[in-house]
């Protein structure tokens, strides 16, 4: 009788679990940051509108250009911050793979 079964080695274990671990991770930080831009884009279109809106009613707002790239910088630069936490993170992991295998 023939086997049909994968035999994957013990060594290999921590290998693959770190390898599907990176894979989450990766997926995880893309779809953040995807989400977050499209965020900043809304952001940014709403309050465009609302100032626009407001200029017409004849009500002065302090929003201007420079205060929405201010807003829009600050967001850039959370997306930013969250990059470098998950190459933190990524770099944890890899040592903890790294001791794993020790």
């Amino acid at each position: 009788m023939s086997e049909t079964h994968i035999k994957v080695p013990t060594w290999a274990l921590p290998l693959a679990i770190g390898a599907l671990t990176v894979a989450v991770s990766y997926g995880t930080v893309t779809a953040n940051a995807e989400a977050t831009q499209a965020e900043v884009i809304q952001l940014e279109e709403k309050v465009r509108a609302t100032a626009a809106k407001a200029e017409e009613n004849g009500t002065s707002t302090k929003l201007n250009e420079q205060a929405i790239q201010t807003i829009t910088k600050n967001l850039a630069a959370m997306e930013e911050t969250a990059k470098a936490s998950d190459q933190k993170l990524q770099q944890l992991i890899n040592i903890l793979i790294q001791q794993n295998q020790n």
